[in-house]
């Protein structure tokens, strides 16, 4: 299968590219190496997966149409995996660019691959669709239409295309709405990176609201490996949950970041941020019933593996 992976460079992107290269795919990436963390550090993380046979880079921005339709040159695709995004906090300021880039980057990457036949598509969603929620967990079939940031707002807004291109010319659409994804190659402006960057500088740790705020926690891999079955299967239209299963409050995740570090958090407590729900806790029958995939890392363990690359990061920083 030939697949073009948009924001193949990133977080989830890069790990997914070295995925599906290593089973026998072609892939090719496409980024905008944006300046939301250092495209240097992009650029390390990619380099991996563009070793390797079978897969190439184009840099270019999903707004820009006409240089994404360059994907199609070289070869028929036969599926688009479309993580490319403005992630991260999204403050009154950048708000129009995240629509804009969530948005209509996402109607010009579906309306590329229509008009080259492209006949399946996954869509990289958010668990923050589900907007407020003081319990859980969230079921696919559970309302979401009152986001509580721009951020949610664009990624629904995306679920509503993903549909459309369905629904007018027959494309496969898996829509998976991940929620909170670590691990190595995490973005730096991600909730346990910065906490864990925090924790490794002796720093206190200043939580918003009381670190009540729970959260499921779901380790790259198992996110990959998600991705990796729903193109697999992907078939008609589907939403599935990808997350833990399990929920874990602020005050926990600090208290196992800890243990794991070996340090002894210091702990404060800020405003609350109304982006975030009380509850963020995935259902994920679905996607184990569907796609026979069910998460397999335990968060410490998680963990662990974060921490350590982390520290290997620091040394490659100052070679």
């Amino acid at each position: 299968m030939h697949v073009v992976v948009t924001g193949g460079a990133g977080f989830i992107g890069s790990q997914l590219a070295e995925r599906l290269v290593a089973e026998g795919h072609k892939v090719l990436i496409y980024d905008a190496f944006t300046k939301q963390y250092p495209a240097a550090t992009k650029r390390r993380h990619v380099a991996a997966a563009l070793g390797l046979p079978g897969c190439s880079l184009i840099e270019g921005d999903v707004l820009e149409a006409q240089r994404f339709e360059s994907v199609f040159s070289a070869q028929a695709v036969d599926a688009i995996v479309h993580l490319a995004a403005y992630t991260g906090p999204v403050t009154p300021d950048t708000a129009r660019t995240a629509l804009e880039a969530n948005v209509l980057g996402l109607f010009n990457v579906l309306e590329r691959g229509r008009k080259h036949s492209v006949g399946r598509f996954i869509y990289l969603s958010s668990g923050a669709v589900y907007g407020l929620r003081h319990q859980g967990p969230c079921k696919e079939t559970d309302p979401a239409d009152r986001p509580l940031s721009a951020y949610a707002a664009s990624k629904k807004a995306g679920e509503s295309l993903a549909w459309l291109a369905h629904q007018q010319h027959g494309v496969e659409v898996a829509v998976l709405r991940a929620f909170a994804v670590y691990g190595p190659r995490q973005r730096p402006d991600q909730m346990i990176h910065r906490i864990a960057r925090k924790l490794l500088a002796a720093e206190p740790l200043e939580l918003p609201g009381d670190g009540t705020q729970v959260f499921d926690f779901v380790y790259v891999d198992d996110a990959v490996d998600a991705v990796v079955r729903a193109l697999e299967a992907a078939k008609g239209f589907e939403v599935l949950n990808v997350g833990s299963g399990r929920g874990t409050t602020l005050l926990e995740l600090v208290d196992r970041l800890g243990a794991v570090a070996g340090l002894v958090p210091t702990v404060t407590f800020g405003p609350p941020d109304p982006t975030i729900p009380p509850v963020s806790l995935a259902d994920v029958a679905k996607a184990e019933r569907l796609l026979g995939w069910r998460p397999a890392t335990e968060l410490d363990d998680g963990l662990r593996r974060m921490f350590g690359w982390m520290r290997a990061e620091e040394f490659a920083d100052e070679a």
